[in-house]
Order: C-alpha cells, then structure tokens, then sequence
C-alpha cells in the first residue's frame, strides 16, 4: 500500500492531542506505521508534515529531535512545551532525582541476588539521534546468574521522563517503541498532588496497562521517596540481538566490562 503526502496528512491531524502537546517526529512516525499497518518513511513524512505546515493546521518544535503539534487555530492551546519553560521542575531538572531513585528504591524492589549488578545509564543524549533507534531517558540493566541451572538472566529497561506538563497518551506510545530495544518499558511522570494534570491520569494508567508499559508516578522530586509504581511493564520478547546491538551503543566501555564479567560469572 502506498500513500501520497496528500493522504499522509490527514492521518497525523487526528493523533495530535486537541491541548496543544508536541509530539516527537518520531514518534508520530511510529503511530502512523502501526496505524496505518505500513512502515512510513522519513521522506513521505516530512512531505506530509510540511504540508500540514504550509496549511497552519499545526506549528513545529525545532530541536529535542522536533516536535510538532496542533495549531491554535484548530482549537488547541498553545504547545504545552511552551508552558514548560516556566515550570519549576523542567525535565532537566528531573533527570537526576529519576536516576537516585532507578538507582535506589527502584533497583531494591527488583529484588535481585547479592552478586547480580544493576546499571543504570543515562542514554536521553546517547545513541543514533535518527532512524529507527530510541533514545530514552535513562535504562537499567540487571544481569544474574542461577544458582542451580547454567546461564544468566539479563532483563533492559528503558524510562521515559516526562513533565507535569508534557505528559500525554502519547507519551505511552513513545515508551513503547523504546521496547522494541528492550524488555521492559516505563512512564515516569512528574505529577504532584492537586495538579490539574491529574485529570489525565486514569486515562494514561489505562493505556498503559494496555500496551504492557509501566507507570510511575514521580510526587515529589526533592523527596527521597517521591516515586510510586501505579502499573507494572509486561516483559517484550524482544531478540536477543537487538538488544544487543542497543546495549552496544548505550552503555560506556566500563559499563559493558561489568556486564560482561556478570553474566559470564566472573567477580
């Protein structure tokens, strides 16, 4: 099946959220593939994407791999990334309090065996930037070994950290194409009690327990034990080789050492 810019265009209008959010180009490219169950290319999508453009059916968001979203004049809002410049908590700022906790209450609640490593990699600027590759924010990798049955057991989990602000069912979407690298994906978002954003919620939750994505509810970032698990990833029987090859261009030279030396049994 083969489609025109023409008939491209008119398939992204309705995945755009009626508030304003940006959606990442990529992104929309993958929610258009599974939809439209037809691999879309960068060249037809961008010819699509201009013509919206031209139109002013939508406006775009340079930088942070660009983003697009639904123009005021279709009813939206102003983009919410706009809104998100003035936030306290920009996703700069989360960055490190989602990695304390990866690396503290999350790993603690994986329950691993005292000889298994868990490394948590920030991977949001690391990797292929275009093409088919998935930038979350952060990944964890476990590695452990049986203690009656040969081999080892490594489990990837990627994490996309998302704003008060920025937050939407398509942000679902996004962590889930990170699965295609991984086993596990989750939503982290930054959502304080009372917010208005918590009218969202129930509706992320349930899209997330349909897509086997976890949710994590990040409260309070300057709080040691700001974050709740709201919904718990399926595991994705992604190949071996795949995510070998992620792993390759994701985890620093020391990184994969330990990785190494843990799943081979070596101390």
């Amino acid at each position: 099946m083969e489609f025109t810019p023409e008939a491209l265009a008119s398939h992204i209008l309705p995945l755009l959220p009626r508030d304003g959010t940006p959606v990442l180009n990529r992104v929309m490219r993958v929610m258009l593939s599974r939809q439209l169950e037809h691999q879309i290319g960068p060249e037809i999508y961008f010819a699509a994407r201009d013509i919206l453009l031209k139109k002013g059916k939508i406006g775009r968001l340079r930088g942070q791999n660009g983003q697009i979203f639904l123009a005021a004049t279709n009813g939206s809002q102003q983009p919410a990334a706009a809104a998100e410049t003035a936030a306290p908590w920009p996703e700069v700022k989360l960055m490190q309090p989602l990695q304390a906790y990866l690396e503290g209450g999350f790993r603690q609640g994986l329950d691993l065996p005292p000889d298994s490593v868990a490394i948590v990699q920030d991977t949001s600027a690391k990797g292929p930037a275009r093409g088919l590759w998935a930038r979350p924010d952060f990944i964890l990798v476990s590695a452990m070994r049986f203690k009656y049955l040969p081999g080892a057991q490594v489990d990837v989990h990627s994490f996309e950290l998302k704003t008060e602000t920025g937050c939407s069912v398509l942000s679902v979407h996004e962590a889930l194409a990170q699965t295609r690298y991984t086993h596990f994906g989750h939503l982290v978002w930054h959502l304080p009690e009372g917010t208005k954003s918590e009218a969202k919620l129930a509706e992320i939750e349930n899209h997330c327990a349909e897509h086997g994505i976890g949710l994590i509810r990040m409260r309070d970032p300057s709080a040691g034990d700001g974050c709740e698990i709201l919904v718990d990833p399926v595991r994705k029987s992604t190949l071996t080789t795949t995510i070998e090859g992620f792993l390759e261009t994701r985890l620093t030279e020391a990184q994969k050492s330990v990785l190494i030396r843990a799943t081979q049994g070596q101390r």
